[in-house]
Order: structure tokens, then sequence, then C-alpha cells
């Protein structure tokens, strides 16, 4: 395919099968009239996946699939050759045809065969790529080259499988004096063979000591093999909320535990953290970051990114490539949603304890000056209001607490709507090292008042 120069108008699919889910995001472009948006649809197939191993079955599912998804999106851009072929529509213009459709597959979805040959039979104008190893090393290069960051971690928490990619791009292998021809890549991973090995996990006594629910054992593993057995995409249940919680912590610290050399330096400054998979949109912001800050020690300063629908792994190769791509030429405020920017400082002593130990302002065109200031050991998300203007962030850390990955303790940063954009910023001075209760009511206590206090 040619390569696509910067003013084209150009419109591509891009769908993510993953975590027995489908995500299809159709992005269009037209930087003659300044107009780009990507159309959005998600699927649950998860009722589906006893099924997702019988080809006749997927014979008509495509055809089925794409079908509606046409009349969702108010696009056509796929026409019927015979009953058996179906081709890709010639992009035209807005609302008729494509430059082309990418289907990227997990490689750790079920039946990943299966899906992948009858996406081909369906139709031989669909590309299918498999998200291995190969696959996100180069989304993570290129990704981290684009925005800038030293290191770039995608952490992929699915419930039946923890995935971390990582980065480093001041590593670098160097050969003749020439410029770095390779970063420093690391990849982690905790995957369960069945829904059973799944269900048996949650037995794992270090569960108990992360726990707030007060559940016996009994209620605990029936709750837990509901969810797995029958999953969800919003979860009110408070106890199940905490399960989940807990779970993912549990997990998280032992391949920390285990991988200590890996994760090193992540809270030093200059790194990027995207979050993707299920476990993220069951827990909410929040929750999600005090559980992967505890699951992993992270400490320092870094910023985190959120794919909870799949458009990092969608278009980050494509904005990366910018207009060397060959499908879609995309901005990356339009792949990634704002970011999270985490402060982690240590207090010095437990004199700091519900003391002054950072102020601050937030300042733009759009709204009065906001004052902030926070005391030591909270769990504090303060949110950016981010509108037409720039917001202009200034603060500073009290010498009652140490962060060294910060010059002078001060943290200034610009969230702009044509820039990087910041939708939260979260100060964590929890007393180190985090100790949980002995027992459920006071973890209770202690992570209402964390997960609580703004």
């Amino acid at each position: 395919m040619n390569k696509l120069p910067l003013l084209h108008k150009n419109a591509y699919l891009t769908i993510v099968v993953k975590d027995n889910a489908i995500w299809s995001h159709l992005a269009y472009v037209d930087y003659n009239s300044e107009v780009q948006y990507i159309l959005s649809d998600y699927t649950d197939i998860s009722h589906l996946r006893r099924r997702l191993d019988d080809p006749i079955f997927f014979q008509g599912f495509w055809n089925e699939y794409f079908t509606l998804l046409q009349k969702t999106f108010g696009w056509e851009f796929m026409e019927t050759l015979d009953k058996n072929l179906n081709r890709v529509m010639e992009f035209k213009d807005e609302n008729y045809g494509l430059s082309g459709i990418k289907v990227l597959v997990d490689d750790n979805q079920d039946f990943l065969v299966n899906i992948f040959h009858s996406i081909t039979q369906y139709s031989h104008d669909i590309a299918v790529r498999v998200m291995d190893k190969p696959h996100m090393r180069k989304m993570i290069g290129k990704f981290a080259e684009k925005l800038g960051y030293r290191n770039l971690l995608y952490i992929d928490l699915d419930i039946d499988s923890f995935q971390i990619y990582r980065v480093d791009r001041e590593n670098k292998n160097k050969r003749d004096n020439k410029l770095p021809i390779q970063y420093k890549y690391e990849e982690i991973s905790q995957q369960w063979s069945s829904e059973i090995a799944v269900i048996d996990s949650i037995k794992n006594k270090k569960l108990r000591a992360f726990l707030a629910a007060d559940i016996d054992s009994q209620q605990l593993q029936n709750s837990w093999a509901n969810l797995i057995l029958h999953p969800v995409d919003v979860l009110l249940d408070q106890n199940l909320l905490d399960i989940l919680r807990s779970f993912t912590t549990v997990q998280l610290l032992s391949l920390f535990t285990d991988n200590r050399s890996k994760l090193t330096e992540m809270g030093e400054g200059n790194t990027l953290i995207i979050l993707g998979g299920k476990i993220p949109r069951l827990l909410g912001k929040k929750m999600t970051l005090l559980t992967v800050i505890d699951g992993l020690e992270l400490y320092g300063h870094f910023d985190v990114a959120w794919d909870n629908d799949c458009k990092v792994l969608a278009y980050a190769i494509s904005t990366s490539e910018g207009i060397g791509s060959s499908d879609i030429v995309i901005g990356k405020n339009d792949v990634l949603s704002g970011i999270t920017k985490v402060l982690i400082p240590e207090l010095k002593s437990k004199r700091a304890v519900n003391k002054v130990i950072f102020s601050g302002s937030i300042d733009s065109q759009d709204f009065n000056r906001e004052k902030i200031l926070l005391l030591g050991d909270t769990f504090e998300m303060v949110d950016i209001d981010n509108k037409i203007n720039k917001v202009i962030f200034e603060g500073k850390f009290e010498e009652n607490v140490y962060i060294p990955s910060l010059e002078n303790k001060k943290v200034e940063f610009i969230s702009s709507p044509m820039g990087t954009k910041y939708d939260n910023l979260l100060i964590d001075s929890r007393l180190r090292p985090i100790i949980y209760g002995t027992d459920s009511y006071k973890n209770k206590l202690k992570i209402n008042k964390w997960l609580n206090a703004n």
C-alpha cells in the first residue's frame, strides 16, 4: 500500500479482538477541512465463547457482525461479491468506503486460529495480525519515541492474564559508534490455563491480607467463581470489587517480586504507564491506581494513560509513524485519553502525617485560579478542568517529604487540548511502608480513607 500524504482525506477501520470482546474503531481524517474523529463500537462475545471453536458458526458470524457495524456507524464499507466472499468498498468520501480494514487478535484470545481463518475466509481484503511479543515491542518502542518518554510500559490486566511490556530507550545497543539500533525490552506475564485455574487462584492465602470485605471463604469462592463464569462489563457489587482489587494486588506483587530487576527506575521521571485490559475498566481510575501502586511498589513520579477502549492497541503504531503510516495518519490525542500525573513522595517521619506536605495552584484563562493544599498520609486525586485554553499547574512539596526524582521538589506541567492533556493529578503521600491491616475491618477503614479522600 502506498504511503499516505499528510493532508489526505481517508478512513480506516481497525478491529481489536481480545478477552472475548471485539473493539472496532473507524478513524476518519480530512486535514484540509480540519476534521478528524474515531467512531467506536464494543461487542461482548464472552457469551459465545463456547461456540468459538465451531467453524460453521463463524461462517455467518462475521457477515452479521459487519452488516450491523455498518448500520451502527452509518457507514457503507462492505459489499458481497457472492455468498461466500466479501470486498471492502474503495474509499470515496465520508460515510462511504474505507482505505482498508485491519483486525488485531490478541495472542491469548481463545480459539485464535479459528478467528484468524474465519476472517480471511470472509474477505481476502481484510488484513489480520496477531498481537504477539514482536508486535507489542514494535508498538511500545515507536509510541515511546513519538511521545518522548524514556520508559513506556503497557500493562494489560485481564482477569485471566496479566502482561507487562516495557521499553527503556536509554539502554541502547550501539554498533560502530552509529545511532542506537535497539532499545531494551522486557516482558512479564502471568496466565491461567483455564477458567478452573482462575477460580482456584482465589484460594491464595495472601489474598486475605488485602481484603476489606468481611466474607467467609465459601462466599468468597462462590462470588469469585460467579464473576469468572458470568463476566460483566460493570461491577456494582462492593464485595466483588474488593475481591478483584485484592486479587489484582496479590498477582502484581507476585510478578514484581519475581521480576524486580525488570521493573526498576519506573518512578524516576520521564515514564509513561499505559493501563489496559478489563480490570481497570471494572475497578475505575482511583482504585486501579491504588492497586497498581501497591502491587508494583511504585514510587517517585510518572504519567499514567488509560486504554479502556483499546484505541492505543488499535492505532498507536499508526500515530507513531505519522506521514509514514501505511493505513491512516491520526493524532496522538485521538488515541490517548487524558493522562493522570502521579506523584508518590516519602514522608520523612510520622510527624508529617496530617500536616501540609504539598501546595500548588491550577490556572487557566477559562476559570479562576484554584489553590491546592494536600496533607501527609493521604491518597488524593485532583481533577483538571480542561476546556478551551491551556491549564497551567504549579506546585511544590514541603521539606517534610522526600522525592529525589523531582528537582527542588517542584511540580510544573501544562495541560493542553492540542498538546499533552492531563485529566487528573494523583498524590499518594501514604506513610511507607504500606501496611494493610491484620483483619478485614482494619483494611476497610484504611481503604475507605484512601479512596474517599476527596
